[in-house]
C-alpha cells in the first residue's frame, strides 16, 4: 500500500501592499501667521540665533540712522509678519523670517542697479543676484542675512537710499 501524501497547507496569500504615497515636502511653517497677531520685537529676535539676531540689530540700527521708519506689516499668510523699512513713504525693503532664516528682501530699479558694485559681493550675494526676480527695470532681490549675506545687503540699501534722496 502506498504511503498517503502529507497534505500542503494552503500558504497565505500575500495582500498585495497598498501603493505607497508619496510625502510631500514638509512646508516650513511661516513664523508669524495670524494677521490679528503682530508680533513683538522681542518675539522676533526670539527666533533669531544670537550672531544673525547681532547682524539684524546692526541692520536696524543703520536703518534706523538713515531715517528709515520701521514698522511691522503683514504680507499675508504665506509669509506672515514682516520688518517694513521706509523712507520718504518709499519702500526701502524688508526683514522676513523664512524657512527658519532670516531674509532681507529689496528691491532695485535700473538706474540703481548701475551704481552697485556687484563685482564686490560675496557667494551670498551673487547667488541672490542669480536668482533674483522681477524686470530689467525692477530687480527683487533675496538676500539670507546669516553670513555674509547682511554686508551685501547694506550695500544693495546703500545704493537705494542714494536714489531715494534724488
Amino acid at each position: 500500500m502506498a504511503k498517503p501524501k502529507p497534505v500542503e497547507k494552503p500558504r497565505a496569500v500575500e495582500k498585495p501592499r497598498a501603493a505607497e504615497k508619496p510625502r510631500a515636502a514638509a512646508v516650513p511653517k511661516v513664523a508669524f501667521p495670524k494677521k490679528a497677531q503682530p508680533p513683538t520685537h522681542a518675539e522676533f529676535a526670539a527666533r533669531l540665533p544670537a550672531p544673525v539676531g547681532k547682524r539684524f540689530d546692526g541692520l536696524r540700527t543703520f536703518l534706523k540712522k538713515q531715517g528709515a521708519a520701521e514698522d511691522f506689516f503683514y504680507f499675508g499668510p504665506r509669509t506672515g509678519w514682516a520688518y517694513r523699512y521706509l523712507k520718504e513713504e518709499r519702500s526701502l525693503c524688508s526683514i522676513h523670517l523664512s524657512a527658519g532664516r532670516l531674509v532681507g528682501i529689496v528691491a532695485v530699479d535700473g538706474a540703481t542697479q548701475t551704481n552697485i558694485p556687484w563685482d564686490t559681493f560675496s557667494d551670498v550675494g551673487r547667488r541672490a543676484r542669480k536668482l533674483a526676480h522681477g524686470t530689467p527695470a525692477l530687480l527683487w532681490l533675496d538676500v539670507p542675512l546669516d553670513g555674509t549675506g547682511a554686508g551685501d545687503f547694506k550695500t544693495l540699501l546703500k545704493a537705494k537710499l542714494a536714489r531715494v534722496g534724488n
